[in-house]
């Protein structure tokens, strides 16, 4: 049985590559909008808590009054960035288990069609030395002929 051709190992090589790097674009985009969309709803959440708490403002008249309503303006702020920081450990979390699983498929592949690579040229030294010298040299991996 003929050994493939190295050509087809680059190939293979060359596709899971292109592969891989597709699906980390992928993955960047999905950051992306992941960060744009929490962003915005930051955002809107701070104008809502901004709003109340104005609106609290105006309608106490006292020092506690207005000392409570900036102290709940702070307490809802604090929770949202808290809220907003688990949700990017999450997302952090969820892309280097994503980014190892890729790096260890792409290393197999890697050491697979390496593997290949190595002895097709095993193989085609071995041919090349059996035609110049006559002299039959068997492969390793091959039955003698």
């Amino acid at each position: 049985m003929p050994a493939p051709d190295t050509s087809d190992n680059i190939v293979q090589l060359s596709q899971s590559v292109r592969q891989a790097l597709s699906q980390n674009r992928a993955l960047f985009e999905q950051m992306a909008r992941f960060t744009r969309d929490e962003s915005l709803r930051l955002a809107h959440a701070q104008l809502d808590h901004a709003d109340h708490a104005f609106a609290q403002v105006r309608a106490r008249h006292d020092l506690s009054g207005l000392i409570d309503a900036q102290q709940d303006w702070v307490r809802q702020t604090m929770q949202e960035y808290a809220a907003l920081s688990l949700r990017y450990a999450e997302m952090f979390h969820s892309l280097a288990q994503h980014v190892r699983s890729q790096v260890e498929s792409a290393a197999s592949d890697l050491q697979h069609h390496a593997g290949e690579a190595a002895e097709d040229l095993g193989q085609m030294a071995s041919d090349l030395a059996r035609s110049r010298t006559g002299i039959h040299v068997e492969h390793p991996h091959m039955p003698a002929e």
